[in-house]
């Protein structure tokens, strides 16, 4: 997804009159809310909100904007069919907001990050909805690495300078959803959000936000330990995500299969390493994963929805970052790479290598 907006602000510059910084400690509340990006996931947040009696309003571009200004949202879920009508725009045309849900692509993070600031105020809460590692992963938090930007997943620093650390909530996303042919979203699972902040701490905005999420049907957690979340759930989408693409199995055929089963355990081996390393509890064990992986039934993983789709593939935030997190503490994931290498060149169009180079016409 890309988003058009305004240019980049001096990132030294706060967004509108925040000349006092954000303020994680304010009790404001949740509302209004808006949601940036219309894939599936965004549109059932939304849809949920909604129906929840909040204030709701969408950024997206394209058809999809159009049919949701024409017909407003549906969402087909284990309780029913529901539908709302909202709000928007492919511009931040909503004033200042006081929850931003960031539900992009993480390749689409920066434009998006750009776009949103007029809707920026000193209160809002800024929550991405990102699978894999996201940039914001060393920021408030203890150990030796500080600040340190990752750069798979942010090379040149502009989400670091567009989204401070202070706005962000972090959350893990546990939503199976898909965008059927008519534009309606069929959610295959119970809708949960893991919530926690940076640092820790249990905050106002924080008990705000999951208490709005609960009134909208969404079991909304929160959580001291954001990061252990976090690596759980990138631990199921590494091991099954590259490997869809690869082998085109759903999550049942890579659990029942013990070919493909076989690689997401030694993925899941590789990458709860690099999660020990780094301070972080992966909070189910390895069976408890796979049992995860079985019961998700015949769904067919995002990475794999993408690539059907010929969509890039979101193989930075789940794969890279976590590659470039091993190489920081001086660990090798060799099924994992491979895995990775040959899903990017299942994705990339026949006769152009990695780099884009036509070799079409090159001797054998």
């Amino acid at each position: 997804m890309t988003l058009s907006g305004p240019q980049d602000p001096d990132p030294h510059d706060p967004p509108n009159d925040c000349s006092s910084g954000w303020r994680s400690d304010r009790s404001a509340g949740a509302d209004p809310f808006c949601v940036v990006g219309a894939g599936a996931i965004g549109c059932a947040i939304a849809a949920l909100l909604a129906n929840g009696g909040h204030a709701v309003s969408m950024i997206a571009r394209g058809a999809r904007l159009d049919a949701i200004q024409r017909h407003g949202l549906m969402l087909h879920d284990r309780t029913g069919t529901l539908r709302a009508r909202l709000p928007a725009s492919d511009r931040p045309d909503f004033g200042i907001q006081g929850t931003i849900f960031l539900a992009v692509k993480s390749q689409a993070l920066a434009d998006a990050a750009a776009l949103i600031r007029p809707m920026i105020g000193p209160a809002t809460v800024i929550v991405p909805t990102v699978n894999g590692i996201p940039w914001w992963y060393f920021k408030r938090a203890p150990g030796p690495f500080g600040d340190t930007r990752i750069r798979a997943v942010d090379p040149d620093g502009r989400l670091d300078a567009l989204l401070p650390a202070e706005a962000i909530i972090g959350a893990v996303v546990y939503m199976a959803a898909e965008t059927e042919p008519d534009g309606a979203v069929r959610a295959s699972m119970d809708h949960r959000l893991i919530l926690g902040e940076l640092d820790g701490r249990a905050t106002p905005r924080l008990a705000a936000l999951a208490a709005a999420l609960a009134t909208s049907d969404i079991d909304a957690e929160t959580t001291p330990a954001i990061r252990d979340a976090l690596w759980t759930k990138l631990t199921l989408n590494l091991a099954t995500n590259p490997l869809s693409v690869v082998s085109e199995a759903t999550l049942a055929r890579q659990a029942g299969d013990g070919r493909l089963r076989a690689i997401v355990e030694r993925i899941i081996e590789e990458t709860a390493a690099v999660a020990r390393a780094h301070g972080a509890r992966i909070t189910l064990d390895k069976a408890a994963l796979l049992a995860r992986v079985g019961a998700a039934g015949d769904f067919a993983t995002s990475m794999l929805q993408d690539y059907r789709r010929k969509r890039p593939l979101e193989t930075a935030a789940i794969g890279d970052a976590v590659l470039e997190l091993a190489e920081k503490v001086g660990l090798a994931m060799p099924v994992t790479q491979t895995v990775l290498d040959l899903a990017r060149y299942r994705s990339t169009p026949t006769g152009t290598d990695v780099s884009g180079t036509d070799i079409s016409g090159a001797a054998a």
